[in-house]
């Protein structure tokens, strides 16, 4: 007898969609990119505040 005789595996449709999901992504940004990317998460994660939305709202508008 033969020992350790590994037989072929068929991978089914869900083993194949794992492995493309759980697969590790990384991205190089160039160093405009990742500013752009900076200001972006700034903008999206700022405090906002009661105060700041008023301000905004009854701002004094000139034409």
């Amino acid at each position: 007898m033969e020992e350790n005789q590994s037989l072929p595996i068929k991978l089914g449709f869900w083993n194949k969609f794992k492995a493309f999901m759980l697969q590790d992504i990384t991205v190089e940004l160039t160093p405009y990119q990742q500013k752009v990317e900076n200001e972006i998460n700034e903008f999206l994660h700022q405090d906002i505040t009661w105060q700041g939305v008023k301000s905004f709202l009854f701002q004094e508008i000139r034409f």
